[in-house]
């Protein structure tokens, strides 16, 4: 039980505006919320550990990304878990994918991993393509990997993508194809409300990651 109080309250925080169940955005110099309606949520994998998802709920959280997996054969061991406890507490539920691939061959072959993983359940949530680890590879090889695994995701499960990233990538590696066609969520920890001054390949954001930790309140008991 100590195990799972240490680990179960910290956990990554952002903001989701509503129109991540939409497609469209326009392009201009700024980033701006696609909304001024938000949710509050949380990102999730087994770094956490086991989650009391009943405490998330009433901690006043509304949406979860639950990591499903990585690479092309490692599933999240807490994916099954996470996905079934976080419904069974109403809470609104997306999926996203580590991606490691050097090449577009690998990029294809995590795409229909992903689409695996995750075949069967039930995404309130456009999936997200987490791309941050390079490896070296040129921009435009980072750009035509990142095609190939979103379009590849799209084609297998009828889902919407949409792209993480923090600024610099936003900015200097994700080119105007994907900022054209996919929507983007920031990791951006300083004020995000400083992000309408800022310049990228997108113009809008559709969810910020604005802490890389945060808390869920334990309960309060009261003895009688």
């Amino acid at each position: 039980m100590k195990k799972l109080f240490k680990r179960k309250i910290t956990l990554t925080i952002f903001l989701l505006s509503i129109l991540i169940f939409c497609t469209t955005f326009s392009k201009s110099l700024a980033l701006s919320p696609t909304s001024n309606l938000s949710y509050t949520g949380i990102d999730v994998s087994d770094w956490q550990g086991y989650i009391d998802y009943g405490r998330v709920k009433n901690a006043g959280i509304d949406v979860v990304y639950i990591k499903s997996s990585q690479g092309s054969d490692w599933k999240d061991p807490y994916f099954e878990i996470n996905y079934q406890n976080a419904r069974a507490n109403g809470l609104k539920v997306g999926f996203y994918h580590f991606l490691t691939a050097v090449n577009t061959s690998e990029a294809e072959q995590e795409a229909r991993f992903f689409a695996s993983v995750i075949a069967g359940k039930q995404a309130d949530c456009k999936l997200v393509m987490d791309y941050e680890t390079f490896q070296g590879a040129s921009v435009d090889t980072i750009n035509e990997i990142s095609r190939v695994f979103l379009e590849t995701v799209t084609n297998l499960t009828g889902k919407q993508m949409m792209i993480y990233s923090d600024l610099y990538n936003a900015s200097n590696v994700f080119g105007e194809e994907l900022s054209s066609r996919y929507p983007l969520w920031i990791a951006y920890y300083g004020n995000y409300n400083n992000l309408e001054f800022i310049s990228s390949n997108w113009s809008e954001y559709i969810g910020v990651q604005y802490e890389d930790r945060g808390i869920i309140p334990r309960n309060k008991w009261v003895c009688r």
